[in-house]
Order: C-alpha cells, then sequence, then structure tokens
C-alpha cells in the first residue's frame, strides 16, 4: 500500500511540475502582450501567477536546477508584470 501511495504522489508532482511549468510560461506571455494592467489578459496572467505562487511549494521531490529554474522563472513572471503600465483607453467624442 506505501508503494502504491508513493507511486501515486511521484506521479502528482510530476503532473502538477508540468502545469506550473505551463501556467509560468502562459502568464508570461499574456503579460508580455497586455494592454495595461486593467486589461483581461493582465488580470489572467495575474491569476495564473498567484496560482503558481501557491502551487510552488507543494511540489515535493524537486531537484535543485528544477527549483532554481522555477523560482527564476516566477521572479522574471513578477517583473513582467510588475513592468506593465496603468495605460488608459482613449476616449473618443461622439457625435450626434
Amino acid at each position: 500500500m506505501a508503494t502504491k501511495l508513493a507511486e501515486l504522489r511521484s506521479r502528482t508532482n510530476r503532473q502538477l511540475l508540468i502545469v506550473v511549468r505551463k501556467q509560468l510560461d502562459r502568464a508570461l506571455t499574456l503579460a508580455s502582450v497586455a494592454a495595461g494592467k486593467g486589461s483581461p489578459l493582465y488580470a489572467q496572467a495575474e491569476r495564473d501567477c498567484e496560482q503558481v505562487r501557491r502551487l510552488l511549494p507543494r511540489i515535493e521531490g524537486l531537484t535543485r536546477d528544477e527549483k532554481a529554474d522555477l523560482e527564476a522563472k516566477f521572479k522574471e513572471l513578477r517583473a513582467a508584470l510588475d513592468g506593465v503600465i496603468m495605460k488608459r483607453v482613449p476616449q473618443y467624442a461622439t457625435c450626434s
């Protein structure tokens, strides 16, 4: 029984690692194309960032290199999100 549980945990950790990497990549892409902090793309990137922040400590059995890579990518994402400026959508006068 313990072996089955260990196998399940190992598989879960591998799958969680894949999910976190994909979310980091997606969030970095979204942050790079977001028009500003009010855009839906920025909001989704922030949600992904928050989910990654919560999931990272739950992944067990990472090598030092994997952990360092994930932490570096997370810092890169945070910097990208912090670098998005607040842009206003220009308002145009309407003709009546």
